[in-house]
């Protein structure tokens, strides 16, 4: 076969493919689009985190990596690592929690996408929700702040990189906008298998 016509089929392909796993995503996210909610959402407030929160965010972290797939990391984070990462955020790269009285019930971040100068205005967003608390819209809350401060700070584009199996993220991220512009098949090992990681990107 020639060449041409090789790369040709293979991108025809491709195209296929995402086609259809976007008309999936979109199909999921019907089926899904009521959140429960059972908070009082006037005791509810999405703000900057603070030093006295990183316990709670670490708790919310380390279940992740611990239990799930949500994240590619591997290794729970203790005081001084957590520490360390919360002051790689300036405001530029911020980090917000939905809390309610001293409660952190989610929390979610912007950071750099790339450490090379091109990309200094494409960042990369992370949002964790507790545990006891998914299903009640503050994942929502948390990207919603998230994007309206990637806006404030000039920033282009924002990207996800979700494991390919947390489809309530895929969900998430869509509803805000985000559209599925790539796949990098079996790059994570986790807990004995290899993941996929799906790339969504909101152009601002």
């Amino acid at each position: 076969m020639d060449l041409n016509l090789y790369a040709l089929e293979l991108l025809a392909r491709d195209k296929l493919a995402r086609a259809r796993a976007e008309a999936a995503l979109h199909a999921s996210v019907a089926r899904h689009a009521t959140p429960r909610d059972g908070l009082d959402r006037r005791a509810l407030t999405v703000r900057d985190a603070a030093e006295a929160d990183l316990a709670q965010i670490t708790a919310i972290w380390n279940h992740e990596v611990l239990w799930t797939d949500a994240t590619t990391d591997t290794e729970p984070r203790n005081a001084r690592a957590e520490r360390e990462w919360f002051e790689r955020h300036p405001a530029l790269y911020p980090i917000v929690v939905a809390a309610t009285g001293g409660a952190v019930l989610a929390f979610g971040s912007l950071s750099p996408y790339r450490p090379k100068p091109a990309f200094a205005r494409t960042v990369e967003d992370s949002v964790y929700v507790e545990r006891r608390h998914r299903g009640e819209g503050l994942g929502g809350l948390i990207l919603s702040e998230l994007i309206r401060r990637a806006r404030a700070h000039g920033h282009r584009s924002v990207l996800a990189r979700i494991t390919s199996g947390n489809r309530a993220s895929m969900r998430l991220h869509t509803r805000h906008g985000f559209r599925l512009v790539g796949v990098e098949q079996q790059v994570a090992m986790r807990r004995g298998g290899w993941l996929d990681v799906t790339i969504m990107q909101l152009r601002l």
